[in-house]
């Protein structure tokens, strides 16, 4: 299959199955600004901000990756040709990956044009916490094939995070606000991976994408 056709899916997702999403994120950017200091704020409180709200930018962008699915119609739509549904899963991941990144640097860029103690450090957990508490509502949403399990998984995995840190051990999300450490980015991103590729496997397996399905290519 050419690269044109999936410039045109990209676009179609882009247009279509993006914008909501993307402005939810930009909404939890916009709060969390409006509700904490960012400004000459010490490493340690720097980082309350970045992982007690800011994290919620990965559960708007991951989650709803599956919702457009969530009508069955669309998975019969009449197109010019068949598109695998598992790459389409795989496109609408990598640009909601890095639109996540830009937004969570973004505010970090904020935070140190105020003359706050933030370093790559801080960037580098930030996204680590989002990305994987978005994967987390990323896998129930895709194993259950329901976006508000999703949504509700992830929200009790953050509140969970509050009373049961020494259960949740290296996947703790607030290491930098708790324990002043960074060694848990590393741990978060990767289980993060591993939440979305096994998904994307039970989903293939259960034959959800093992087939073909058409998308209007506009």
């Amino acid at each position: 299959m050419g690269k044109g056709i999936y410039g045109k899916i990209i676009g179609v997702n882009l247009r279509h199955n993006f914008l909501m999403p993307f402005a939810s994120a930009l909404g939890v950017l916009i709060l969390t600004l409006l509700m904490f200091n960012v400004t000459a704020l010490q490493s340690r409180e720097a980082a309350k901000p970045i992982e007690f709200l800011l994290c919620f930018i990965g559960v708007t962008l991951l989650v709803p990756i599956f919702l457009p699915e969530q009508d069955t119609n669309i998975r019969d739509v009449i197109c010019a040709k068949k598109i695998n549904y598992f790459n389409i899963l795989v496109i609408r991941i990598l640009y909601s990956v890095v639109a996540m990144i830009v937004l969570i640097a973004f505010f970090v860029v904020v935070m140190k044009i105020c003359e706050s103690d933030v370093t790559v450090k801080h960037l580098i957990g930030g996204i680590a916490s989002a990305w994987f508490l978005g994967a987390v509502g990323f896998a129930a949403a895709g194993i259950t094939d329901n976006v508000t399990v999703g949504y509700m998984t992830a929200m009790l995995y953050y509140l969970a995070n509050y009373g049961m840190k020494d259960k949740v051990g290296k996947f703790f999300l607030f290491p930098m606000s708790y324990l002043g450490r960074f060694d848990e980015s590393g741990w978060l991103i990767l289980g993060a991976v591993a939440l979305m590729g096994i998904t994307l496997g039970i989903c293939r397996q259960r034959g959800h994408t093992a087939g073909r399905f058409k998308l209007t290519i506009r």
